[in-house]
């Protein structure tokens, strides 16, 4: 172990670990933060996820750092079935799977959902009239008043996220909250069980759900990947017991070092119609390593 990797962690963030979403948001915090400090490690151990980055630094960087959108000739929206929206042409840089590059400092480029390997696995979840591009950039929306018609600023899920951190602080992983738009991409498992004493329900039908989920998600999956071993019915992942880079923790993460892992898991990627359009994560159960 190096000396990097028995630095005493700084931080703490509660997770649980049987929510697929929760695991990979810690991917993703550790992937953010190891592109601020290359020495960062983290690991999980008694429902919290240890890192030694300053986390509040990270997502206040994470938060303001410019997003460029790849909006080239080569990504169409790929759903047949989709009519269009006359939206997209207001927002020209909003689309289903445009790659996206995430600013200094983190000079980070997502594009895993055009990978062959995770269109395989299922992780794309989004359709429809959902754009991927919603996760870290606003959009204006058309909207009628008094017969005129104006546009209206609709927040990201990055931007609901950054106001997660501000209502709570020690806890904003966890944190459900009732948002309308952007539509839930559905990595938070929670709305899996489409319980309401679980998530809160409000009448118009919104679910609380953890935007920090679905925006971490987004990250932690560009390196971190579930072991698929039936597709949609099983994927694995793992938890590990030391500090680890994020290098080291994304094999790890696919119980491929014995010696490293503390837990695993399976979860199951559900489909919510017959086409399989629509999918959320769903929660995982504790699996014996030997599955593994």
């Amino acid at each position: 172990m190096t000396n990097a990797e028995a630095k005493a962690p700084a931080i703490r963030v509660s997770v649980d670990l049987t929510n697929p979403g929760q695991f990979f948001a810690c991917c993703g915090l550790l992937e953010l933060a190891t592109r601020v400090d290359p020495h960062t490690t983290g690991y999980f151990e008694n429902g919290h996820f240890l890192i030694n980055g300053d986390v509040r630094a990270v997502l206040d960087c994470f938060f303001k750092c410019e997003v460029k959108v790849d909006a080239s000739a080569g990504f169409k929206n790929d759903d047949a079935n989709d009519d269009g929206n006359d939206e997209d042409d207001i927002d020209s840089h909003r689309g289903r799977i445009y790659p996206m590059i995430l600013g200094d400092p983190f000079n980070m480029r997502l594009d895993w959902w055009t990978d062959e390997e995770a269109q395989g696995q299922k992780l794309k979840t989004w359709t429809a009239g959902q754009r991927v591009t919603d996760l870290l950039l606003g959009y204006h929306k058309k909207r009628k008043r008094k017969g005129k018609t104006g546009l209206v600023d609709v927040p990201s899920m990055r931007e609901h996220f950054a106001e997660a951190v501000k209502r709570c602080p020690h806890d904003w992983l966890r944190e459900p909250w009732p948002i309308e738009v952007p539509m839930a991409f559905s990595y938070d498992s929670r709305l899996s069980r489409n319980n309401a004493l679980d998530q809160g329900h409000k009448s118009n039908s919104v679910m609380a759900f953890s935007p920090a989920v679905d925006v971490l998600t987004l990250v932690g999956l560009q390196r971190f990947r579930p072991r698929m071993i039936e597709t949609w019915a099983r994927n694995i992942y793992c938890t590990w017991r030391y500090p680890l880079s994020v290098e080291i923790a994304c094999v790890a993460t696919l119980g491929m070092i014995p010696q490293y892992i503390h837990s695993c898991f399976e979860f199951p990627i559900k489909r919510c119609d017959a086409q399989g359009r629509y999918k959320l994560f769903g929660h995982a159960q504790v699996i014996r390593r030997p599955y593994v």
